[in-house]
């Protein structure tokens, strides 16, 4: 288990992970976890069978779930090919027509569709720091399954086992290029 995961698994609660991530005392994020695979934690992290859209069924507007749906198709995308800039800025102008007069949880994701398509507009540094903690956040605050923090934050590290094991098998230790499947 990588030292992240290890001290994030340390913690005595959810909200501890939250204030370690906020205040950048961690980082669930091993150094060696290529970009792709950070693209994909993204977008399964918002849309998948675990994700923010099944969490909170119900509880997002329809153009909320909606702008999530094409945020996380933007993240799926960035595994795998360059996006425009033009698609990142027009989603986030989306969004931020949205946040007016919107609900808490409404907000919450919007701010991480917006923090999504800022990582997506830095081509040169990008960090999803900030990303992870607000998802994590939200779901603390607002999901109803208990166990839903630990189960991403495994994810990591499972995304971080099969890279290993990826690497070994096809030689390409710490490549950029290595390829990535989990299912969720």
């Amino acid at each position: 288990m990588n030292d992240a995961s290890r001290f994030a698994a340390s913690c005595s609660s959810p909200k501890e992970l939250i204030t370690r991530l906020q205040f950048g005392t961690t980082d669930v994020w091993p150094e060696d976890i290529a970009l792709p695979a950070r693209w994909r934690y993204m977008a399964d992290l918002i849309d998948s069978d675990r994700g923010l859209l099944v969490e909170f069924d119900g509880a997002l507007s329809t153009p909320v779930a909606d702008a999530l749906g094409a945020t996380a198709e933007l993240c799926r995308q960035s595994a795998t090919e360059s996006v425009p800039a033009a698609d990142w800025q027009y989603l986030r102008r989306a969004l931020g027509w949205l946040e007016r007069g919107s609900s808490g949880v409404d907000r919450a994701l919007i701010a991480v569709g917006d923090e999504l398509a800022l990582i997506g507009l830095d081509g040169a540094e990008q960090d999803f720091s900030v990303a992870t903690w607000l998802c994590i956040d939200v779901l603390d605050r607002f999901a109803a399954a208990g166990d839903t923090v630990g189960y991403w934050v495994e994810y990591v590290y499972r995304c971080e086992s099969n890279v290993a094991e990826q690497c070994i098998d096809s030689g390409l230790v710490g490549s950029e290029s290595t390829e990535l499947s989990v299912a969720v």
